[in-house]
């Protein structure tokens, strides 16, 4: 049996000459610095600044698809579709199987050929992230992982997503929506904007070896 349309376009996203390609567009896109970061991390030390962001309060209009909206499905990522996902460097499907639907759910756009386009995450319990963790209370959650196949960007679908998920959140009961993005990620920044999300805190962190760790907060707003 032939491979399926998302095996094919999950081969595309880890071939060599793709993650060569994406390094050249993080750091056209100006993400030189969180690039750099990226390397020395591989010598076992992290340094992050990252923003503890409040979402989902500004009003704004609706994000729009580029192109017809009645071509993606909003949908909760079954077991099927996140065995479709592939071995990205922040996702190992088995291990995130385990974890749908207890304390956590995957959401994404589907098109009508069955491809997953982008997806994210939706916690709903405590986390943790760069070795400390975050207490989340009733009615909150906190999203991440935002993902959009190299074969649907630009079609303005992150925004699009994310808007979606405020609905869906808000209609189960959930008051507070929260995210982190690390400092140096300019496109993240611009993305969130575009939803009027607030940052909350600045945050320092500095892990070595996978070791020793420690955060600070630097500021306020």
């Amino acid at each position: 049996m032939g491979a399926s349309i998302n095996e094919n376009m999950k081969l595309r996203e880890e071939k060599k000459f793709y993650r060569f390609q994406h390094l050249f567009l993080r750091i056209r896109h100006g993400l030189l610095f969180l690039t750099l970061r990226n390397i020395l991390v591989k010598f076992g030390l992290d340094i992050g600044i990252y923003f503890w962001v409040l979402e989902g309060t500004g009003t704004i209009l609706p994000p729009t698809i580029k192109g017809n909206t009645e071509d993606y499905d909003f949908i909760f990522l079954s077991h099927n579709d996140i065995k479709s996902l592939g071995n990205l460097h922040f996702l190992n499907p088995d291990s995130l199987i385990k974890r749908n639907g207890n304390g956590m759910k995957v959401v994404g756009l589907k098109n009508r050929n069955g491809q997953v386009a982008a997806f994210m995450f939706i916690e709903y319990e405590n986390f943790g992230y760069e070795k400390r963790n975050f207490r989340l209370e009733e009615g909150e959650v906190y999203l991440s992982n935002m993902y959009t196949y190299q074969d649907f960007r630009g079609q303005n679908l992150a925004p699009y997503l994310r808007h979606k998920s405020y609905e869906i959140l808000k209609k189960e009961g959930v008051t507070r929506i929260y995210s982190i993005t690390d400092y140096f990620n300019k496109s993240s920044q611009k993305f969130k904007q575009k939803l009027k999300s607030k940052n909350l805190y600045l945050f320092f962190n500095m892990i070595l070896f996978k070791k020793y760790h420690k955060t600070f907060k630097i500021k306020e707003y």
